[in-house]
């Protein structure tokens, strides 16, 4: 008896997904007033029909002419876009090590102005920072 009302269980939680998977669910295309797009469960207030879907567990339907054209205009100024970006980069020089210290130093005085200091400190601070800046400035440009 026991092995029988297991069985049952087992059955009915097997069958309940593949059951409300089958369901048909309707999907309306609605234009709203300010020209968006909105698909919904619900009829649109123009008592619209429902959309045929030609696969029933993704919801897709087929671009209409006008989204496919927009589509394929977005998809060749990206591809064009990525070609420019890949023609401008250029082989990343090598820093020299004076430059890089001086960024590094220009950082932890950047930091320190950031976190707090105490009043002796602001001037001394303030002067490191310009004089790293103008260093880089002139010989890391």
């Amino acid at each position: 008896m026991h092995t029988l009302t297991c069985l049952a269980v087992t059955t009915v939680i097997l069958a309940a997904p593949v059951s409300s998977s089958l369901a048909r669910v309707n999907v309306y295309r609605c234009e709203l007033d300010d020209g968006q797009i909105s698909y919904q469960q619900i009829p649109c207030h123009g008592g619209s029909e429902p959309m045929r879907l030609n696969n029933r567990r993704s919801g897709w339907s087929q671009l209409r002419p006008g989204e496919r054209a927009l589509l394929d205009s977005y998809r060749e100024k990206d591809a064009a876009s990525r070609r420019k970006s890949a023609s401008r980069s250029k082989t990343p020089v090598k820093e020299n090590t004076s430059c890089w210290d001086k960024r590094t130093q220009l950082e932890a005085v950047r930091s320190k102005l950031r976190r707090g200091y105490t009043l002796k400190e602001s001037d001394q601070l303030r002067r490191k920072r310009d004089n790293y800046e103008d260093y880089l400035r002139q010989f890391c440009s």
